[in-house]
Formats: C-alpha cells, sequence, structure tokens
C-alpha cells in the first residue's frame, strides 16, 4: 500500500485507486494553523486562511441522476475568473487537495476539484472494502465526474467563459492528460508525477502540457516520464517537463511526508506562469 502520496505502481486502474484511498488513512493530518505535519520542514505554500478568497464544498448534478460533490475556491472580489480542474490522485478532503484550489484562487483563477472518489465510501477502511467500492469506477467514469464539474463551472457568473485548465496529480495528472485529448475546452494541462500513461490515452492531445517530476520518485519512474515526453514530442503535442533533484512522490504535498518547500514553491510558480501564459488569452 502506498503511504506517500496518491501514487501508482504500473498496476491497473482498480487496483491503484483503492490503495491511493488508502494512502490517506494513515497520513498524520489536522485541518488547524501550526499543526505538525509528517515532516520537518515549514511549510510556505498554504493559502487556506487567505482573506482574498473565498471556498468551500460545491455540490452539482452529474448525469442528471445524481449529484456529485467537490471543492471549489475563486477570489472574492467581484468579476470573472478563468476555471482550472484540479484533478486529484487521492480524496479530495486531504488539505492539500482545497490548498491547491485555494492557491489558484490567489493567482486570480476559480479552481474546482470533483470528487471523482464519490463512490469510497467513509465506511471503506480496509484494502478490501475500498476495492469493491471503487472496481466499477474506471477511467472513463472519472472523466465523466470531471465533466459534470466543467459543467457546473459553466454556469457560475464568477467565471469567464472560454477554455480550461487542468492540474492534475499522478493518476490526476494521468486523467488531466486524457481529458485533453478527449476535450478541446481543455487549453493547458500540469501534471504533477503522472500515472502510467500510454500513446492511446494522449493521441491528438492538442494542448501544451506541463510536467513536473523528481528524480527520486519511487512511485513513477523516471523512464516512464521520459517515454511519455518522447510519445507527446513525437506527436507534435507542446511538453515542457521540470525535473525535481532528490525529490519523491508528492513534494508539492504538504500534507505528506515528501513534500520539499522549495520545490513545492518553484513549481507552483512555474504552474500559474504557464496557465497564465495558456489561459489569459483565451478568456477575454
Amino acid at each position: 500500500m502506498c503511504v506517500t502520496d496518491d501514487c501508482d505502481d504500473g498496476t491497473d486502474r482498480r487496483t491503484f485507486i483503492t490503495g491511493a484511498a488508502g494512502a490517506v488513512i494513515g497520513a498524520a493530518v489536522m485541518n488547524a494553523v501550526g499543526q505538525t505535519y509528517p515532516h520537518n520542514y515549514k511549510v510556505v505554500t498554504r493559502v487556506l486562511d487567505e482573506p482574498r478568497i473565498t471556498h468551500g464544498k460545491v455540490v452539482f448534478q452529474h448525469g442528471g441522476k445524481e449529484t456529485i460533490d467537490g471543492f471549489l475556491a475563486r477570489p472574492k472580489a467581484e468579476g470573472k475568473y478563468p476555471p482550472v480542474l484540479v484533478i486529484a490522485g487521492n480524496v479530495i478532503t486531504e488539505e492539500y487537495i482545497p490548498n491547491t484550489c485555494a492557491a489558484l484562487a490567489m493567482a486570480g483563477y476559480v479552481g474546482l476539484a470533483p470528487n471523482i472518489f464519490h463512490t469510497l465510501p467513509e465506511s471503506a477502511r480496509t484494502p478490501e472494502e475500498r476495492r469493491l467500492a471503487t472496481m466499477n469506477h474506471v477511467d472513463s467514469d472519472s472523466l465523466a465526474d470531471i465533466g459534470a464539474g466543467m459543467d457546473y463551472l459553466r454556469t457560475q457568473p464568477f467565471v469567464k467563459p472560454g477554455g480550461f485548465g487542468a492540474v492534475g496529480f499522478c493518476y490526476g495528472g494521468h486523467l488531466a492528460m486524457m481529458l485533453a485529448a478527449r476535450s478541446r475546452e481543455i487549453d493547458a494541462v500540469v501534471s504533477y508525477h503522472p500515472g502510467p500513461t500510454t500513446a492511446a490515452d494522449v493521441a491528438r492531445l492538442p494542448s501544451p502540457v506541463q510536467i513536473h517530476q523528481g528524480t527520486a520518485d519511487r512511485n513513477v519512474p523516471v523512464t516512464q516520464i521520459k517515454d511519455l515526453e518522447k510519445v507527446l514530442r513525437a506527436q507534435k503535442t507542446p511538453v515542457e517537463v521540470f525535473w525535481y533533484d532528490g525529490a519523491d512522490h508528492g513534494f508539492l504535498a504538504y500534507t505528506r511526508p515528501y513534500y520539499r518547500p522549495n520545490y513545492a514553491k518553484d513549481s507552483w510558480d512555474r504552474t500559474i506562469l504557464f496557465l497564465d501564459k495558456h489561459l489569459r488569452k483565451t478568456t477575454q
């Protein structure tokens, strides 16, 4: 079982989602300023208490048959802001996911993390319970969940019409690229240590992609990212890859043991510059 971050060891999606959901259960995380995190670093990337933004849980329609929840953050100031989807590789209640939405709001975006793990009940604590709860929820279902979030954002008065950005982590990074390959509304993709992604998954992906990867990632091999970069370049997908020397899986997630504040800040600065370049010009 993964204990570092929303991770993938190359197994199929059903096995992965079981391990990913289990990862958060063992994390010693509290929701308070001044909390003790599972590392010795000062947290420099937490912005959930910033007074210039507003955030919280939202609920929206999912195919007209049920509802799905998510976490949304946006600037408090009146206006319309470009939307960015935050695609988690783990349950969205782990604080670094809401914080990612909040950090997007601080940069002038609307950040929404759709709950693609909504089939996982809180009562599912054992690996077998998690496997059973998610065994019929595959990539296409997760993409439909994300699509429901996009539909919700289109109806909000504070969302600027135009394209979307997508920021994904591990399995969520894999999904972000799959989404962009299937929807022409995704204008920019940022993928942190993406899970296994085949050429078929990203075929005809036109949107620019930015990848962040640690060189010491024990869940996503360096060779996997290099092969993915080759696939993207071969099909003329604009791509840039940033390597973080000695960083393990989940270096942006301050709720995890392998948080690296300097790399977290550097990668996030690059993320915002990338989104600004590709989203601001398409959402006038």
